[in-house]
């Protein structure tokens, strides 16, 4: 007996190997979509978000969010460092938005002033993070960790801002 072997559909060949994300369009392309699809509401949105440059254009989702976990235990670490006076507040204007630096630098100086001092510095386990995309050049992190006495929590708002994400907004716990 003779088993047959048949060629390759055009659909089987056409498919993504496995464990490559199949592009369509490139991320400016989206509002045009939008409109053509009858969703000119959504394309509006969608046009808002591409005069800001997201830091990789064509960056896959799991490296997106890679990216931003990374940069969200950065700020987060640094953060708690110049709380505990181990590191100058000017050194967060890299990551964060001015207003977030300067409340970050007022609260450091409320802490020094009513401990006094420079702490020790504490060793941070990070237990958890989440993060999840709003928009395309938006992301919001929750991250929980512990310093060595208690667990806390830290709550991030990362936007695209040329070619780098910025903390927009911060909540620390």
């Amino acid at each position: 007996m003779t088993a047959t072997v048949e060629a390759p559909t055009v659909e089987q060949s056409s498919a993504p190997a496995p464990g490559r994300p199949f592009r369509l369009h490139r991320e400016a392309e989206v509002p045009r979509m939008l409109r053509r699809m009858g969703h000119p509401e959504l394309a509006a949105e969608a046009s808002e978000d591409t005069d800001r440059q997201r830091p990789v254009e064509l960056a896959g989702f799991a490296e997106e969010r890679r990216q931003i976990v990374a940069v969200s235990r950065v700020v987060c670490q640094a953060a708690l460092e110049t709380l505990a006076g181990l590191r100058p507040a000017h050194q967060m204007q890299r990551w964060c938005a001015p207003a977030i630096q300067q409340k970050i630098a007022q609260r450091a100086e409320l802490v020094h002033h009513t401990v006094g001092g420079r702490a020790q510095p504490q060793r941070v386990t990070f237990l958890s993070v989440r993060a999840d995309r709003v928009r395309a050049t938006v992301w919001e992190v929750a991250l929980v960790f512990t310093d060595g006495h208690r667990a806390r929590a830290c709550a991030l708002r990362l936007q695209a801002h040329r070619r780098r994400w910025q903390v927009v907004a911060m909540e620390l716990g």
